[in-house]
Parts: structure tokens; sequence; C-alpha cells
């Protein structure tokens, strides 16, 4: 893969994280504050779906990081187990 691609390939990977750390709670936190209209609730299904949303935007970041982590490590000196 050349530079270019690379570069390329890292900045829709960053632009997707970005627009997916951003959309996610707010989305979530729009279906909240329907279900908070709809039942007259104030704001607790929209703060709570929010936190829900960020949560899972968070967690999936972190199961992200470890699969690429573990991609890049493979067949690496330190990965081998020995007995």
């Amino acid at each position: 893969m050349n530079r270019a691609a690379k570069r390329a390939r890292v900045s829709d990977d960053a632009l997707s994280q970005a627009f997916e750390f951003a959309a996610g709670p707010v989305i979530f936190g729009l279906i909240g504050w329907l279900i908070d209209q709809k039942a007259g609730t104030g704001n607790l299904f929209l703060v709570i779906f929010a936190i829900f949303g960020l949560i899972g935007t968070f967690a999936t970041f972190v199961y992200r990081y470890h699969a690429e982590t573990a991609r890049q490590d493979e067949g690496k000196p330190w990965t081998r187990r020995t007995l």
C-alpha cells in the first residue's frame, strides 16, 4: 500500500470514528426525547438514552482498538507463548 492510499485510509477511519462519536449519543438522545414527549416524563429518557449512546460509542472504540492492535501484533516475537 503506498503512502497516499494509507493516509487516505487513516483519514477515512478518523472521519468515520468522529462522526460515530458525535452521532451515536445524539441519535439515542433524540429517541429518548421523542419518548419523553409521548410519555410526558420531562428529560428522563433523553438523558438515559444519551448516556447509553455514549457508553456504547466508547465500548465500540475500545473493541475496535483491541482488534486493531491484535491484528498489528500478529506474528510478532512478543506474542509467542512459551512453556
